[in-house]
């Protein structure tokens, strides 16, 4: 039995994603031992932004421009089109000069000084832009790619994964990778799909797949299927491109998957397993969860670890599934785990020295939505004991119990930054939106950090129904703290409200003062709704609060490396700790 793992487009390319060296791992502890992983995401960016690749796209951008005057030139789209085509042909050979030098400085020391980082980005971003007018309108950058189909429309995904003229994944893939997926002959292909900017890319590697070869099982795993597992049940269209979706937890899920596969073909054994038999479509209920203390150490072998746009490697870690909280009124990401678990301290601690040894870094971050309090600090002690000089970052939540004598044993422990969800700094919408969270915790905590030397990323959320003007100005004049822009690190990130599917407040609009709550129209794989508000801010106010919050922060904080909660950050502020120069200056 082989099996093939695949993590498609986009997704940042500073560090891996976990869920398939969790896969990895679990499969070959249980007897499966042709598993292959590779991230697709970074190996077609390492190819994409080099000389070759951009002359190649280069030579036929102009073959393209050079053919489109022979089409009708009244047309908008024409004009739209040739516009950017004629951009790309006066701007792309300054980049295609410079596309190696860019990724070069993304992994090295030249990584850490702001301004050349900076012009690496721009370079990088800038030159798969402009690359992209060949599948005018659509757009890739390092993170992400949009396109004028939606993903949340089935129908609009079939037309997108059969569009020769703009899906840019389909040439990418028929030319760089297919050969070598079908080359491995794996009998079970699978794919995650963890983020709204996978779906395409996702699916229209399934296709390519399925045509060259229906005998390979594909599956599909992932957060984002996750939440969609009723309008699986009436979308037959995806399951002409998979034959089968794996929805919350995988590990034991796509282990009996495997049995099946190589044995009866008996569905219905497998766990959280979503199928079509039959013409019919099947969900198997017996959910499972995992026992964390039962599973191995993620597994990186295969992932092309030098190719991550940073100088060292920062690996993800975990030590619970699941949100210990769970009552946030906006949020639904307690759906990806059923419940909450944690990994006991000794097995996390076994999972770091292993990882630190067989991949030469000293850096992880820890992807819990929220590390426990209890097990922050037996981290803390277990590696403070341990005297391995680990460096590391994570989620946390705003609580009492993360005290100063805690914080300051956390930094200790090599801890560089927390990433908080504050959303709002107005105590009435802290308390409407369920958050447990207190202003002068909030405020304690903070200033505790700063006293530890541990640096804080916030997350914020502008216009939470009842949210007025008022209130949320109160929260941007709090993250404008002048002492919080003078320390090392500190960095926020708004975002503007969504209602998302299966969150708490979907379920009680009236007591948050919703007029309408609605399905936008066409959107059968929707994930959110639209809505209209009896009082506080309306949807088109609170996005012009947005941007008015993004214009402000961005005169004070540099928007990247530093101000993001990723790898990036965590690098910086080892280097900037290590170095402890004057001229290392990060915003």
């Amino acid at each position: 039995m082989k099996v093939l793992l695949l993590f498609p487009p986009s997704w940042h390319p500073s560090q891996p994603y976990l869920s398939l060296p969790s896969l990895t791992a679990f499969l070959k502890q249980n007897g499966v031992s042709d598993v292959i992983q590779r991230d697709l995401n970074i190996e077609l960016l390492d190819m994409l932004l080099t000389q070759k690749t951009c002359g190649e796209s280069y030579n036929k951008i102009t073959d393209k421009l050079r053919g489109l005057e022979e089409r009708l030139i009244n047309s908008l789209n024409y004009h739209e089109e040739r516009n950017a085509l004629t951009e790309a042909v006066e701007a792309l050979p300054w980049f295609i000069h410079q596309v190696e030098r860019a990724k070069n400085i993304l992994r090295s020391d030249a990584f850490y000084h702001l301004d050349s980082y900076m012009e690496a980005v721009h370079i990088v971003n800038e030159a798969l832009r402009l690359m992209s007018s060949l599948f005018y309108p659509s757009v890739m950058t390092a993170v992400s790619n949009t396109m004028r189909f939606s993903v949340y429309s089935s129908n609009d995904i079939l037309q997108a994964i059969h569009s020769e003229r703009e899906n840019i994944f389909l040439s990418l893939y028929k030319e760089y990778v297919l050969s070598s997926i079908l080359e491995a002959t794996p009998k079970i292909v699978g794919i995650s799909i963890t983020n709204t900017s996978q779906i395409i890319p996702g699916l229209t590697l399934a296709k390519l797949i399925k045509e060259q070869n229906r005998e390979i099982h594909i599956t599909v795993g992932g957060s984002v299927f996750t939440k969609l597992i009723e309008e699986l049940k009436k979308v037959d269209s995806l399951f002409t491109l998979v034959d089968s979706f794996i929805v919350f937890e995988g590990e034991h899920a796509l282990l009996e998957l495997c049995a099946q596969v190589d044995g009866k073909n008996d569905f219905k054994k497998v766990p959280n397993l979503v199928y079509r038999e039959k013409g019919v479509i099947k969900i198997n209920d017996n959910y499972f969860s995992e026992d964390l203390n039962t599973l191995p150490t993620p597994d990186f072998k295969g992932f092309p670890l030098s190719l991550y746009f940073t100088p060292s490697l920062v690996l993800p870690i975990q030590t619970s599934r699941g949100c210990y909280y769970r009552k946030c009124a906006f949020c639904n990401l307690h759906l990806d785990h059923r419940n909450f678990r944690l990994r006991r301290t000794d097995l996390i601690m076994e999972d770091i020295q292993k990882l630190s040894r067989e991949y030469q870094t000293k850096c992880f971050f820890f992807t819990d939505e929220s590390v426990p309090m209890n097990k922050l600090r037996e981290i803390s002690q277990c590696l403070l004991e341990s005297r391995d000089e680990i460096k590391w970052m994570g989620g946390v939540r705003f609580e009492k119990a993360l005290t100063g004598d805690v914080l300051k044993k956390m930094a200790e422990a090599g801890c560089q930054k927390l990433v908080f969800g504050l959303e709002s700094y107005c105590q009435r919408v802290l308390d409407k939106m369920k958050k447990g969270t207190k202003r002068d915790v909030v405020k304690k905590t903070l200033d505790e950090c700063l006293k530890a030397g541990i640096s804080f990323h916030l997350y914020v959320i502008v216009g939470f129904p009842t949210e007025t003007e008022n209130e949320a100005m109160e929260t941007l004049d709090f993250v404008l703290n002048e002492e919080y822009l003078h320390s090392a690190g500190y960095s926020c990130l708004p975002s503007l409200f969504g209602m998302e599917k299966d969150s708490p407040i979907v379920n009680n609009p009236s007591e948050y003062g919703l007029a309408s709550i609605r399905s936008p129209i066409g959107e059968d794989l929707g994930l959110g709704y639209l809505y209209a508000v009896k009082e506080g801010m309306s949807p088109q106010k609170a996005e012009e609060m947005y941007n008015y919050m993004i214009s402000k922060l961005s005169g004070t904080l540099c928007p990247f490396p530093y101000n993001y909660s990723m790898a990036d950050g965590l690098l910086y502020l080892v280097y900037r700790n290590k170095n402890n120069k004057e001229e290392v200056v990060l915003r």
